[in-house]
């Protein structure tokens, strides 16, 4: 066995062995001795996965239009409501409208103060909302949107907004956008001023790869995971300098297809990626990898563990270090949708 590979099989051994009570073990293709349960299920499209610093499990429900909290038993209950839902995609073919989707991203400011993307609005419309308590989506404090940013017909400004991520000091937050493939902008938003501005232009930068989906800040720098074109192996990871906003480093994700969510490792320099595999009529077996980065960029190092999961698009380490993760389900828009914690 490879140095490299050790390291990967040794790596996957910081998940947690903590087991939550009543949970349902589901078979995602990973190895023993490690396990998958079923946090919860019941649905609609869950985005996001993330937690409260005091390890309150948080989760965008986005067809539901709401965010809820999941306690240890599984019990799920609202905390924002009332967010507005758009249809993501049209079938060319057959008119019919799939992934409905609201709050794509959340993170915690604070254990008062949570972030959220209100991503059910139209291109250019959107804006990141900041609550300091449970409520509904019209209680928030909105930062300004973002409109088209080029000359382009196509460009109607920033939407979807997803990936949301909190500088180290606390000051800042990244969002990725998905206005327009003709310039698709990494976002950043001064937590104070509540001021929404667009940042890292892969295009500008010359980088061919669109659709970021991720952010993840790392000193002073900020990692953008970049799913690409639907079910092309073109997904790619760059890491951006945030005072020159210039491109570090960037990194090819061999074999990964639709890759939409990533998570370091806790004390190592290896990260959790999810990959959705996404296809537009179905839910396709999605996988879970390990990857390392060569200091210089190029191609990543990538060991796939399972690759069983149910359209995953989300993955976070609680406080405790337990990887969590939130996919689709068996079908897209039909309250399905999963969160599931591996542990051994």
């Amino acid at each position: 066995m490879s140095c490299c590979r050790v390291c990967f099989v040794l790596s996957l051994m910081v998940l947690s062995s903590a087991v939550l009570q009543a949970d349902d073990i589901v078979d995602i293709g990973l190895q023993l001795p490690y396990t998958t349960r079923l946090v919860a299920d019941g649905l609609n499209n869950p985005s996001c996965v993330t937690f409260r610093p005091d390890g309150t499990l948080t989760v965008c429900d986005s067809g539901n239009g709401r965010v809820v909290l999941i306690d240890d038993n599984g019990t799920v209950s609202d905390y924002i409501t009332g967010f507005p839902t758009e249809y993501w995609k049209t079938d060319a073919q057959t008119g019919t409208q799939r992934f409905r989707l609201g709050p794509l991203s959340a993170v915690w400011i604070d254990n008062d103060t949570l972030a959220v993307t209100n991503a059910g609005l139209a291109d250019g419309q959107e804006t990141i909302l900041f609550f300091s308590g449970p409520g509904t989506a019209d209680s928030g404090r909105a930062t300004n949107s973002v409109g088209p940013t080029s000359d382009d017909p196509r460009d109607k400004g920033e939407g979807n907004l997803t990936g949301l991520s909190l500088s180290e000091d606390g000051s800042t937050l990244f969002a990725a956008g998905q206005g327009s493939d003709a310039g698709t902008w990494v976002l950043s938003a001064d937590v104070q001023k509540r001021r929404l501005s667009p940042v890292f232009s892969a295009d500008r930068a010359g980088i061919t790869v669109n659709s970021p989906m991720a952010t993840l800040p790392e000193g002073d720098s900020l990692l953008v995971l970049y799913s690409g074109a639907g079910g092309q192996d073109d997904g790619l990871i760059v890491r951006w300098n945030v005072a020159t906003k210039q491109v570090m480093a960037q990194w090819t994700l061999p074999g990964l297809t639709d890759p939409m969510g990533f998570a370091r490792m806790p004390g190592q320099d290896i990260y959790v990626v999810v990959d959705n595999n996404w296809a537009l009529t179905e839910v396709k077996d999605g996988r879970i990898a390990l990857v390392q980065l060569p200091a210089d960029g190029g191609e990543a190092q990538v060991m796939v563990v399972a690759d069983r999961l149910k359209g995953p698009v989300s993955c976070a380490f609680s406080p405790d270090n337990e990887l969590f993760i939130a996919q689709l389900g068996p079908m897209f828009d039909s309250g399905q949708g999963q969160i599931l914690k591996i542990s051994e």
